[in-house]
C-alpha cells in the first residue's frame, strides 16, 4: 500500500522542466499514478490531519492566549509593524534556473507564490496547510507571522523592474560595501526571503519546513539565520552586548506611512549578519561600554537622561565641560534616524566557544534604503566607536511586496496583472 506521507510536498502545478530533466510530480499526476485506492488513502490521511487540527483547535477554544493570531491579509504584510516576537527564522532561497526556458522563471515564481501564500495564510491563523500531516505543530501559532520579499536580481529577471520601487534598479548588485565589511556570500544576496517569526518556536520551525517542502520544485534554500529576543515585561529587548535594541523606532501609523511603506504598500528589507567580539567587549568596564553606545546600560536612557525615551541631547555637558554623549558614540552618529527605519533585530548564537560565537541579525525596513539605511550605515562604518567590537559578515536586501487581500497570493498584481 502506498505511503500517504509521501504526498505532502507535491506542488499543485507542474514546474517548468528543471536542471535534471527528470520527471517531476504534480498532485494531479501523483494521484493518477496511485490509482483510486492509493489516492483514497492519501485523501483519507489528509482528512485525518485536518480532523486532528480541528480537534486540537477545539481543545484550545477556551484558551485564547494559546492561539494568538496576527492577521495575514492586509494592505501591508505582517511581521514589520508588529512588536517583535520571541523567535525568528529567516530563510533565503534561490530559484531553480538551469534549463528553465524563457518565461519559465516567471511562471515558476507565480506557482511558488500560490503555494506559499496559501500555506502561510493557513498556518498563521492556526489552520492546516495543504496536505500537512502534522497540523498539531501550528494549531497554536502564538503570533506567527510570515513575511516574504524578492531580491533585486529576481525582479529584473522576471521583467518586473519597472513595477518595483526605483531603489531596486539601483541595487541590482546588492547594497554597497561599507568600510570594515567582511562579507561572506554564504549570507549574501538571494532571490526570495521568508522572515518567519513567532512566540512558539515549534510553530516557527514547522512553518519553515512546510514552506521549504512545498516549494522544493521551484526554489532551493541558500542560507538560514535563527534569532531570538526576550522581553518578558514588554520592554525593549536587549542585544547580547547588554544594551536595549530598538528604542528609537517608528511608533505611529503616520510615521510608518512616511518612512516605512512605499507607494505600493511594500517596504525594503535589509538583512545584515553581525559578529560580536565578545572577549574584546568583556574587557571594557561598564562606564566605558556606556560611552561607546551613548546610553546607560540599565535604563537605556541617553547619557545625561533618566528615561529610555528621553531625547538625545548632544549639546549637554558634564561637570568637566565635556559633552556627555561622545559624537562618535553609536547614538551620537545615529541620533534622529530612528523614525526613518523600523529596526527588527534578533540575537543569534551558535556553539559555545571561548570566543563567544554570537552576534546580531540586524533587520530593518524602510521605504527606500538609499535614503535611510545606506547613508546611516556609511556614517556608522566610518566613525562609530562600536566598530572595534563588531564585524558585518552578511548583507542582503529584498523588496517586501504589498500585503494580500481577498484571498490573492503574494505578488499576484505584478505576476498576473
Amino acid at each position: 500500500m502506498p505511503d500517504p506521507v509521501r504526498s505532502v510536498s507535491i506542488p499543485m502545478d507542474a514546474p517548468v522542466p528543471g536542471p535534471t530533466g527528470d520527471p517531476t510530480f504534480t498532485r494531479r499526476g501523483f494521484f493518477a499514478g496511485l490509482g483510486m485506492t492509493g489516492a483514497a488513502s492519501v485523501l483519507a490521511a489528509c482528512s485525518t490531519a485536518e480532523d486532528s487540527a480541528a480537534s486540537a483547535g477545539q481543545g484550545d477554544a477556551d484558551d485564547g492566549a494559546s492561539i494568538r493570531t496576527i492577521s495575514f491579509d492586509g494592505v501591508h504584510q505582517a511581521g514589520i509593524q508588529e512588536d517583535s516576537q520571541t523567535h525568528a527564522l529567516v530563510v533565503a532561497f534561490n530559484m531553480k534556473r538551469n534549463n528553465v526556458p524563457k518565461g519559465g522563471l516567471k511562471k515558476n515564481l507565480t506557482r511558488l507564490m500560490r503555494i506559499w501564500t496559501g500555506d502561510a495564510r493557513s498556518m498563521t491563523q492556526g489552520e492546516t496547510a495543504l496536505a500537512d500531516l502534522e497540523p498539531e505543530l501550528t494549531v497554536a501559532p502564538q503570533n506567527l507571522t510570515i513575511t516574504m520579499g524578492w531580491g533585486p536580481h529576481l525582479i529584473k529577471d522576471v521583467d518586473l523592474i519597472d513595477e518595483a520601487p526605483a531603489w531596486v534598479k539601483k541595487n541590482l548588485n546588492g547594497l554597497p560595501k561599507f568600510k570594515g565589511d567582511k562579507l561572506d556570500n554564504a549570507f549574501g544576496a538571494a532571490d526570495v526571503v521568508l522572515q518567519i517569526c513567532g512566540d512558539n518556536l515549534t510553530a516557527v520551525s514547522h512553518a519553515a519546513r512546510v514552506l521549504t517542502r512545498g516549494g522544493r520544485d521551484y526554489a532551493t534554500p541558500k542560507w538560514t539565520q535563527r534569532g531570538f529576543v526576550d522581553s518578558p515585561t514588554g520592554e525593549t529587548p536587549r542585544n547580547l552586548l547588554g544594551f536595549k535594541d530598538g528604542t528609537a523606532i517608528p511608533r505611529t501609523d503616520a510615521e510608518y506611512d512616511e518612512a516605512i511603506w512605499d507607494e505600493q504598500g511594500g517596504s525594503a528589507m535589509v538583512v545584515r549578519r553581525i559578529v560580536f567580539d565578545m572577549p574584546g567587549w568583556e574587557k571594557l568596564d561598564r562606564k566605558s561600554r556606556e560611552v561607546v553606545f551613548g546610553r546607560h546600560v540599565d535604563t537605556g536612557a541617553p547619557l545625561g537622561g533618566k528615561d529610555e525615551f528621553d531625547p538625545v541631547d548632544l549639546n549637554k555637558s558634564g561637570e568637566d565641560g565635556l559633552p556627555l554623549i561622545d559624537e562618535r558614540s553609536h547614538v551620537g552618529i545615529s541620533v534622529g534616524e530612528g523614525s526613518r527605519i523600523r529596526r527588527r533585530a534578533y540575537n543569534w548564537d551558535n556553539e559555545v566557544t571561548p570566543l563567544g560565537n554570537s552576534g546580531l541579525i540586524f533587520i530593518c525596513f524602510q521605504n527606500d534604503p538609499d535614503e535611510a539605511f545606506t547613508p546611516l550605515q556609511k556614517r556608522l562604518a566610518e566613525k562609530d566607536r562600536l566598530n572595534t567590537w563588531i564585524t558585518h559578515v552578511g548583507s542582503a536586501v529584498f523588496w517586501v511586496l504589498p500585503g494580500t487581500q481577498n484571498g490573492a497570493h503574494w505578488g499576484q498584481q505584478f505576476l498576473e496583472g
